[in-house]
C-alpha cells in the first residue's frame, strides 16, 4: 500500500498516539433541517440541542469541554446557553452564540483561540463579536464574519492559513474576501467562495488538491467552480457540486475516496450522485443522500463507518437511512436522524461518542443527552 507522503515527524503517528492517549462541514454543514448540531473533534464532541444549550463529551485534558475541569466524560455534560454554531477542532473548541459573539475553550498553544496569547483555558472565552460561521480544525482556527471575510489564527507550519507565510499566529488574519463556508482542515485548508469556486491552501503530498500536482502552497489557489460544499480529510479532499455529485481527490489507501480502488489521485474523480451533504474523517468519508440515507467509505479500524464490521471499504456502504445531518472528524463519525436523535460509532476511548461507556462501537450507536 502507498503511504501517505507527508512533510516530518511521522505525522500518522502523531495522530495516532494524540488519540489513543488514554486508550488506544461540521454540524451544519450537512444542511440540516433542524436546529439540533453535532461537532466531532479528535477525541471529544461537541452539540447543540434544540433549546440552544450547548453540550460536551469525551476527552478534555486541555479543556476542552469548556466544564470548568480537566475530566474526561463519556455523557454530555451543559456547558453554555444561547449558542448557534459549534466546531470542535482537535483539541480545542469553539462556538457562536446568538448575538454572533465567538467564544474558545481548550488548548491554545498555537494561538488557534486568537485571543493574542497562547494560554490553554478549560472555560469558555469570549473572542470577538460579528462572527457568522467557524470551524476548528488541527490547532487552527478559522473565522468567517458576518461581511463574509475569512480571518485565520493559529498553526501555519504548512501554509494551511493560506497569508503566504508559514507563521503561526496567536490574533486573526485577514485571509480573503467573498467566502461562504471552509472544510475544518488538518494541514490543508479548502475554502468556498460566494461564487461557488473552491480555493486550497497547504499541504499538497498526496494530491488532495486536485489540480494535477503534489506542490503545496503557502496562498490560496483555485481548483474548481460549482461547488456546494468542500470536506477536507488529513490527506483528502472531498467536494460535493451543485449538480449534488461529489468527487475525491487526495491520498486513499484506505478507500476513503469512495472510487472503489485503493489509488492515490491528484486530480479529482466523481464517486457519488443525488448527495446533499458530505463529511471527512482522518481517512474515511461520510455522504448524506436525498433520500436521507447515510453512506461511508474508508478506514474502519475503531469502527467509524458504523457498518457493524472492523473492515475497510473502498466503495460507500449504506449505514443509515432517515438522517437530516452527519459529522465526523478523526476516528468518530455521527449522525442526527429526523426525530433529533444523534447516533454515532467509532473510536470511544475517551468517551467522545457520549453513550455512556468508553468502548469503541462498529454500529451507530444512540448518543445519551438528558
Amino acid at each position: 500500500m502507498k503511504k501517505a507522503k507527508h512533510f516530518n515527524n511521522g505525522v500518522l503517528l502523531l495522530v495516532a498516539t494524540i488519540f489513543f492517549i488514554s486508550c488506544k462541514k461540521d454540524n451544519t454543514g450537512s444542511n440540516s433541517t433542524s436546529p439540533m448540531q453535532i461537532s466531532a473533534g479528535a477525541s471529544h464532541s461537541l452539540i447543540v440541542k434544540n433549546d440552544k444549550t450547548m453540550w460536551a463529551t469525551g476527552y478534555n485534558f486541555y479543556g476542552q469541554l469548556g466544564d470548568g475541569s480537566n475530566t474526561n466524560k463519556n455523557a454530555a455534560v451543559k456547558i453554555a446557553e444561547n449558542v448557534r454554531y459549534i466546531s470542535a477542532g482537535t483539541l480545542h473548541s469553539m462556538f457562536i452564540k446568538t448575538d454572533n459573539s465567538l467564544w474558545a475553550t481548550g488548548n491554545n498553544i498555537q494561538g488557534q483561540f486568537g485571543d493574542g496569547s497562547n494560554v490553554s483555558k478549560n472555560i469558555p472565552v469570549k473572542i470577538m463579536d460579528n462572527v457568522k460561521s467557524i470551524k476548528a480544525c488541527f490547532n487552527y482556527t478559522l473565522i468567517l464574519k458576518n461581511d463574509n471575510t475569512l480571518w485565520a489564527t493559529g498553526d501555519n507550519q504548512y501554509g494551511q492559513l493560506g497569508d503566504g507565510t508559514s507563521t503561526a499566529h496567536n490574533t486573526p488574519v485577514k485571509i480573503m474576501d467573498a467566502v461562504k463556508d471552509m472544510a475544518k482542515g488538518y494541514y490543508h485548508t479548502l475554502i468556498l467562495k460566494t461564487d461557488n469556486s473552491v480555493w486550497v491552501s497547504g499541504v499538497n503530498g498526496n494530491g488532495q488538491y486536485g489540480n494535477g500536482t503534489v506542490t503545496s502552497g503557502n496562498t490560496f489557489t483555485k481548483i474548481m467552480d460549482n461547488a456546494k460544499q468542500v470536506a477536507a480529510g488529513q490527506f483528502h479532499s472531498v467536494i460535493l457540486k451543485n449538480d449534488y455529485t461529489v468527487w475525491a481527490a487526495g491520498y486513499n489507501g484506505y478507500g476513503g475516496l469512495g472510487d472503489g480502488t485503493i489509488t492515490e489521485r491528484n486530480t479529482f474523480v466523481k464517486v457519488a450522485d443525488g448527495v446533499t451533504a458530505i463529511s471527512c474523517g482522518a481517512f474515511h468519508t461520510l455522504i448524506l443522500k436525498s433520500d436521507k440515507s447515510v453512506w461511508a467509505t474508508g478506514y474502519n479500524v475503531f469502527g467509524q463507518l458504523g457498518d457493524g464490521t472492523n473492515t475497510n471499504k473502498n466503495s460507500f456502504t449504506k449505514i443509515a437511512d432517515d438522517a437530516i445531518a452527519i459529522d465526523s472528524y478523526y476516528y468518530a463519525s455521527f449522525v442526527i436522524k429526523s426525530d433529533n436523535t444523534i447516533w454515532g460509532a467509532g473510536g470511544n476511548g475517551l468517551g467522545q461518542l457520549g453513550d455512556g461507556s468508553n468502548q469503541d462501537r462498529n454500529s451507530l450507536v444512540k448518543m445519551y443527552l438528558p
